[in-house]
């Protein structure tokens, strides 16, 4: 099997059954779809076993969260590509159908790690087109520098990707101390660093912004991953500087991706960490939180220690921090990062991961 195309579904309504319609279409010949459904909705589970075919399973698994659900889904994939797509986006019928040809024009190159193409990005005041800059470049560099140069949503975890790169790629992130509204960036940047990205030239995939487009909205979903976390909506001022960490460490001590130079390394994590740092500086709030006050005299400390800061005293002032809410997260939080530092495997975690429901159900 070329392709595996795997949507988890959580939404009942009459559009994510409309997307679920046209993802069952394209199942055929190298192409497998399976859909699984979490939302227990009696009236979904009578409607999708008439989208079943030949090379397309529909599973209409008990309500779980949307870790797991991902989880169970990708353990169904055949395919020597994997591609995600959620419940409420559109994908162009002609891009799905030349996929199957490009991986077979790419073949066993392991340069490749994925596909993409053109990404239309939708909004309440319009809809845009855009594409990653040298993300199909042979140096890893250059790659991450093309990813991180658009500044709009991340879309990019939207794409067919080596099956064994998804697999191992995710099954890292399920294994952190919670799933983080920026992990997607996190996964992105892994991506990269496993290979190019050659490009079907058409558009592949519409992105619908949805609650995303505006930033209170975005924050509020944001902060949705940090309670299940059991952190404080503090934490939210540290947004940015947290996802510059994790991945700057990873890209400097991480072993989730071929060999690459001490050089390229750095020059990798340097480049994530500016860019973050960048964002961080646009400041987020605290909210009503009790420890507002000490989120913002953090947040002036970091600021003013552009450079200065190693990777284990960066982990020391966020452990710091998060302790103050939650003594065992900061602990399972500083065991994960300070293995990673140090070029140890990582502890193992006490408990499952919070889900990500940026998309996936």
């Amino acid at each position: 099997m070329q392709l595996s195309i795997l949507m988890v579904t959580n939404r009942a309504d009459l559009l994510a059954c409309s997307r679920i319609a046209q993802a069952c279409s394209w199942a055929g010949p190298g192409v497998e779809v399976i859909v699984r459904d979490n939302s227990g909705d009696a009236k979904k589970r009578a409607l999708l076993p008439h989208f079943r075919r030949d090379n397309c399973t529909v599973i209409a698994a008990e309500p779980c969260d949307a870790l797991t659900n991902l989880t169970e889904i990708l353990k169904l994939a055949t395919g020597d590509y994997i591609f995600l797509i959620a419940d409420d986006d559109f994908c162009f019928d002609h891009a799905i159908a030349a996929i199957p040809r490009m991986i077979e024009t790419i073949g066993a190159d392991r340069a490749v790690a994925g596909i993409t193409g053109g990404y239309a990005v939708e909004g309440t005041q319009g809809t845009a087109i855009m594409g990653y800059k040298d993300i199909d470049a042979d140096d890893p560099v250059m790659r991450l520098s093309g990813f991180l140069a658009y500044t709009g949503p991340n879309i990019m975890h939207y794409a067919p990707v080596r099956s064994d790169v998804c697999r191992r790629v995710f099954g890292f992130m399920a294994s952190m101390p919670a799933m983080l509204s920026f992990h997607d960036q996190i996964v992105c940047m892994l991506y990269l660093l496993n290979g190019k990205f050659v490009s079907l030239q058409r558009l592949l995939y519409l992105y619908d912004m949805g609650p995303w487009e505006r930033a209170d909205t975005a924050h509020r979903r944001d902060l949705a991953y940090y309670r299940d976390a059991g952190l404080d909506p503090a934490i939210n001022v540290l947004h940015w500087f947290l996802c510059g960490f994790e991945g700057a460490v990873l890209a400097r001590n991480g072993d989730l991706f071929p060999e690459l130079a001490l050089g390229a390394r750095q020059a990798i994590a340097d480049r994530w960490f500016s860019t973050m740092f960048q964002r961080f500086q646009h400041r987020r709030s605290a909210f009503d939180s009790p420890f507002k006050e000490q989120a913002e005299a953090l947040y002036r400390k970091l600021l003013a220690s552009t450079g200065q800061l190693s990777f284990p005293g960066m982990l020391a002032e966020i452990c710091g921090f998060m302790a103050l809410c939650s003594t065992p997260f900061a602990q399972r939080y500083f065991d994960f990062w300070i293995a990673t530092v140090n070029r140890r495997p990582a502890v193992p975690q006490a408990e499952t991961a919070a889900p990500d429901r940026r998309k996936h159900g």
